[in-house]
């Protein structure tokens, strides 16, 4: 379940088409083939252990240790590739099932605030109407200090435009106050 939040520059901007689905920064290259050279070193380590005829105790521990320690890494570092590569994945498909039939309704939001050393954090819930009913996505997107000023944030019971497309777990939700405004003056007067 992941929900792209875009704060964009102008009203209009909410209910322009989807051009696609924004995909986040691709993970470096350390975090994706960190899990190599840790195999590398405990293979090594256990081949030096193999070859080295009668240790004496404590380069024995610390040999293991060393491949211990180099073990983890790698379990570590190849499941994070594995949770990565599985995100890239659903992504993909999102894309995919987006440029197939992408649907805009509005929805409305909730939100919670919290003031951090970068800026203020986002947190709550997108909900939005479906086929089969009504659909709440959890959410949290930073807004970097200096950015409130020139997008302020949603407040608590907003209407935001939501873009989804059946088959996929990603939705965008896109907001701008000044169209949330708009969105509540139509509302008031029905």
């Amino acid at each position: 379940m992941t929900v792209v939040w875009q704060q964009v520059e102008r009203a209009d901007d909410v209910d322009a088409p989807l051009d696609e689905v924004p995909a986040p920064p691709r993970p470096g290259w350390l975090r994706r083939w960190l899990w190599a050279p840790a195999l590398v070193v405990s293979a090594g380590l256990y081949v030096l252990r193999r070859t080295i005829e009668n240790p004496s105790g404590e380069l024995e521990l610390w040999l293991f240790m060393g491949m211990l320690a180099a073990l983890m890494v790698t379990a570590v570092a190849a499941l994070v590739r594995y949770r990565d590569d599985q995100r890239r994945a659903a992504e993909g498909r999102a894309g995919e099932a987006f440029a197939a039939g992408a649907r805009s309704v509005t929805g409305s939001v909730t939100v919670n605030e919290r003031r951090t050393s970068s800026g203020l954090l986002l947190s709550g819930v997108v909900s939005y109407p479906t086929d089969d009913g009504t659909e709440s996505r959890a959410f949290s997107h930073l807004v970097r200090r200096g950015e409130e000023d020139e997008l302020p944030p949603p407040r608590d019971g907003d209407p935001v435009g939501v873009w989804w497309a059946p088959g996929t777990e990603t939705i965008v939700a896109r907001y701008h106050r000044d169209w949330a405004d708009a969105v509540r003056r139509r509302t008031r007067k029905r």
